[in-house]
């Protein structure tokens, strides 16, 4: 008797466990962070051709173009807010903005500031271009949407492949 109590009582709590799990899988939240929708607030919305902004729970830069500036080129940017996911489009690592990088070194003098993968070189423009290196593409780039209170909206499950257009998915900001 006591056995076949302590045999029901524990397949009751591995079914139990088991449901649990199914339905904690099927919980279709709304996802927030990677993968879902990041909110910027306006303070850490950078200025016109100011640096660019990381946003670690997004996984992305905050580039605020300043007219053509990073439209390196020349496809007919017009400036605005760029969501530009910082994976490096070749292996993968983690691309950092290098404020000092001197474009003179890859072609461009009179640039100072770029997007320099640590892993192989992969050299990109404020736009997120490639300019040097292995990488196949330009930087991707995430959909962004600019809200009434001044904050944007950026949907990090929206990832475009980079691609020369860079300059003109700016959104107008102001």
């Amino acid at each position: 008797s006591f056995l076949r109590v302590s045999a029901f009582s524990g397949l009751a709590l591995f079914t139990g466990g088991l449901i649990a799990s199914f339905l904690g899988f099927f919980n279709l939240r709304k996802p927030t962070g990677f993968g879902g929708t990041v909110t910027v607030t306006p303070d850490r919305i950078p200025r016109p051709g100011a640096d660019p902004v990381r946003i670690p729970e997004g996984k992305f830069w905050l580039v605020n173009l300043n007219g053509p500036e990073g439209d390196v080129l020349q496809v007919g940017g017009t400036g605005g807010l760029l969501a530009l996911y910082w994976k490096c489009p070749h292996l993968g690592c983690t691309v950092p903005w290098n404020p000092a990088f001197n474009g003179a070194a890859v072609n461009f003098p009179g640039i100072v500031g770029w997007f320099r993968c640590p892993c192989h070189g992969s050299t990109y423009s404020k736009a997120g271009i490639r300019v040097y290196g292995p990488a196949p593409r330009p930087m991707d780039t995430m959909a962004i949407k600019v809200n009434s209170d001044g904050s944007v909206s950026v949907n990090t499950g929206q990832i475009t492949a980079g691609a020369i257009d860079n300059p003109l998915r700016a959104i107008p900001y102001s």
